[in-house]
């Protein structure tokens, strides 16, 4: 969210330990239900986003200033708040059941029913939309195109839910499914797509990232839309936190820095503008699956986390670098 805007969030991995460990404080040492300690860690994350857009936004200090200072705070913070513990460990049995035991997956009525009304409603909206475009007399995609891009979704769904519901577990005759946090994974991406692409705020977003002076002299609201991505970005963040604490039955205070080279890493190979304005959530969802093919492929080959970390880092740079030089030519040509 924050790179459609032409800024960059270095907090994100700081903030997301930092929800999870305000959600483990809570029920470890407060008495706090599970609900309320996992939506209580997702605001306290959402907050923290919140003041960074507003150093950001308002006082107009650059995004990688103010979020490398936060995440320098909350990396004292989270020591602050277990005392100097190096391990909080996680052990109310709702919160590992969302994605650290063997009941983290959905059952086999949903592991396959929804992705199929997910998929259902995804071909009908572009149904509606390439039908609604026509009408109104604007560009619409070639209908062979749209086919091509509802086939794809299916296969891609469909084949990854049969992979899962015909994977075996370490019990005979026992298949492990579609797990909680794919599914919770999907829904975010569904709904982030839908915001993105269906709202008035996800076009105001990509014309700020665009061209920022213009959209404040066409009337949007510059300074609430790039909070508001800040805050939302801090949000999807503490959810990362909260599934990773889960699935780790812990939460370690100390922050892994590749978690946000990765991210970053995944948006700008799925094609994300580091200049602002440009980006797909689902390019950046293909991104992501590079950047594991390449490390599960690494690991298949035994090589070492120095050789992952160099092959990531010439990726990275040959994205970044593609991507500087399509600005440059549209610019030179006028577009």
């Amino acid at each position: 969210l924050v790179l459609l805007l032409g800024e960059i969030d270095l907090s994100i991995a700081a903030v997301g330990t930092f929800a999870a460990v305000v959600m483990g404080v809570l029920i470890n040492y407060h008495g706090f239900s599970a609900w309320e300690a996992i939506l209580l860690g997702i605001l306290a994350g959402a907050l923290a986003g919140a003041i960074n857009g507003f150093f950001i936004a308002v006082l107009r200090i650059p995004s990688f200033i103010v979020t490398l200072a936060a995440s320098i705070f909350y990396a004292g913070l989270l020591l602050n708040l277990l005392n100097g513990q190096a391990t909080l460990i996680i052990q109310d049995p709702f919160i590992l059941g969302i994605a650290g035991s063997s009941t983290s997956f959905l059952p086999d009525y949903l592991g396959v029913g929804l992705p199929t009304l997910i998929l259902v409603l995804y071909a009908a909206s572009l149904i509606v939309d390439h039908i609604a475009r026509q009408r109104a007399g604007l560009r619409a995609k070639p209908l062979l195109q749209l086919i091509v891009q509802i086939g794809l979704a299916v296969v891609i769904v469909e084949g990854t839910v049969a992979v899962l519901e015909n994977t075996p577990s370490a019990t005979p005759g026992i298949y492990l499914g579609v797990p909680n946090s794919a599914a919770i994974l999907f829904a975010l991406i569904l709904i982030l797509w839908l915001v993105l692409t269906k709202t008035t705020f996800g076009r105001h977003l990509y014309a700020v990232g665009g061209n920022m002076e213009a959209a404040r002299r066409a009337g949007i609201n510059v300074v609430f839309i790039r909070i508001t991505a800040f805050t939302l970005c801090s949000t999807l963040a503490s959810v990362g936190g909260i599934l990773a604490a889960s699935y780790a039955n812990s939460v370690a205070t100390q922050i892994n820095p590749s978690l946000l080279l990765d991210a970053i890493a995944a948006a700008v190979i799925g094609g994300t503008s580091l200049f602002g304005g440009t980006g797909s959530v689902w390019n950046i969802v293909l991104g992501a699956l590079i950047i594991g093919s390449l490390e599960n492929g690494l690991d298949l080959k035994s090589q070492g986390s120095d050789v992952k970390q160099m092959v990531e880092g010439v990726v990275l740079l040959f994205a970044v670098t593609v991507d500087a030089l399509v600005r440059r030519a549209q610019r030179r040509s006028g577009r």
